[in-house]
Order: C-alpha cells, then structure tokens, then sequence
C-alpha cells in the first residue's frame, strides 16, 4: 500500500484516531449489517487496526478476532486497546502477497472503507490479498465510499487551477493528498487531532483511488474467486458489498 509512507501516515495519528472524541468507523446501518456475519467461535479478521468500533464488535460476539494492518504502531495501540493478544495481531500489507500462515484462515474477513486508501495501481493487488484471507465459502465484508469523499471536495475547491490539477486526476480515478499547500484550507476534523498532525497524515497518505461501483466490482470478477451476494447502501454514501469465497469448505 505504497509503503512505509502511508504506514507512517496512520502511525502519526495512532490510539488518538479513537481515544479524541473520533471514533470514525462504518455507518450505522453497515455496523449492523456487519454484526449480524459475526458468529462465535469464527476466526473474523478485522483488516484496517484504526477501525476499533469493529473490532470491538466481532469481541463481543465472542467470534476469534485478528486484526490485520500495515502500520506497525496503530496496530500495536489497536491491540492493547482490545487487549488482544500478540498472536492475534498481524502486520500485514494486504496489496503485497500474503503470507502461508493467514491464506484461506478466516471464515470472515472485515474491511471499512479499506479500498478507498488503495492508490490505483494497488487496487487489483489489494482485493486479491483481501481474497486470499478467506477460508473457501468464507465471507469478505468489506464497504467503500464511490466518487470523491466529502472532504476531497471541499479541499479540491480551496485549490488554485493548477494545485486541483495535481490533487484530483480524473484521468487515472486518483487523489493526492502529498500535495496539500501548507496554507490554510479546509482539512477534515478528528476529535482532538491538531490540523498541524492532520495534515502530515493527509500528506503521507498520498494517493488514493476514487473509483465508480463498476470499476471497483470490475476490479473484484477480474481477481475471481468471489461472488457478490449483496450489496447494502447507506445514508452517509458507503456501500456495504458481501462477497463469497469459491470454494468448498476444507478445500486448500
């Protein structure tokens, strides 16, 4: 997922993502939707550490959580803050092949906007690792936000002609957040983060894919191996897709 630089990015804003009053996570209606999967006993990994009102849920459920991240200090904070135990953290960069050990383990495997952080060029990679995690028959659960986010938006309409045409690139489907100007513009507000912090994290982020729901379920029959069984949207614009892992149960 284009590296160390965006794993620096999440680092930047670690256990302050959800102990300052933010708790970002799906919307209301996908919680649910998500919740409902979860089955005790299950191994469900949670792909995405920031996402802690998720994990939460699949713990409560009694289901056997692993979370899954590319960021080693998000992921570290995200572990003691469920008290999870070290063999249920994985540092892992689902766009790069994933390791024996985790291929085909889970029965679910849970992703909240996680595609969205995908550049372009990462996408394929990132649904064919996100793929591999599920055990044959399992259950990938993951939602997306199509088109540019709210927030792209009113940043891209504080830039001057020439700053929008490095930010949004239509041609590709991409945003890039590394070349934000350091003067004051609209940056998106997470409970105590400073703007200062917030706008090293956008900036690390760097390139992202905005992409159409044809595009992302084009992505998703060229990687195979998975069937979509639904598709749930919500009022905030994230869409909730349930794709099914080919395969019969048992089947290595």
């Amino acid at each position: 997922m284009n590296g160390e630089g965006k794993a620096r990015a999440w680092d930047l804003v670690g256990d302050h993502y959800w102990n300052s009053g933010y708790y970002g996570g799906p919307a209301p209606e996908h919680q649910k939707e998500f919740a409902r999967r979860i089955r005790p006993g299950a191994r469900t990994a949670v792909v995405g550490a920031s996402t802690v009102s998720l994990s939460r849920a699949v713990q409560q459920a009694g289901a056997d959580l692993h979370v899954l991240d590319f960021a080693p200090g998000i992921l570290g904070a995200a572990g003691q803050w469920l008290g999870l135990a070290e063999d249920r953290r994985h540092l892992v960069d689902v766009t790069r092949p994933i390791p024996e050990h985790l291929k085909r383990a889970n029965e679910l495997v849970l992703a909240d906007r996680l595609v969205n952080r995908f550049s372009a060029d990462d996408l394929p990679a990132g649904v064919r690792g996100l793929r591999d995690l599920v055990a044959p028959m399992g259950i990938l659960a993951v939602t997306v936000r199509f088109g540019l986010y709210p927030r792209d938006s009113k940043i891209h309409a504080a830039l001057t002609p020439a700053e929008q045409a490095l930010f949004w690139r239509p041609d590709v489907g991409e945003v890039d957040y590394s070349v934000l100007p350091d003067r004051d513009i609209p940056l998106p507000v997470w409970g105590a983060i400073s703007g200062d912090t917030m706008r090293k994290h956008l900036r690390a982020r760097g390139r992202e894919a905005r992409f159409s729901r044809d595009e992302l379920l084009l992505t998703v029959a060229r990687a195979g191996g998975l069937d979509c069984e639904d598709v749930h949207d919500a009022t905030d614009g994230t869409v909730l897709l349930t794709l099914r892992r080919s395969g019969a149960v048992g089947d290595f």
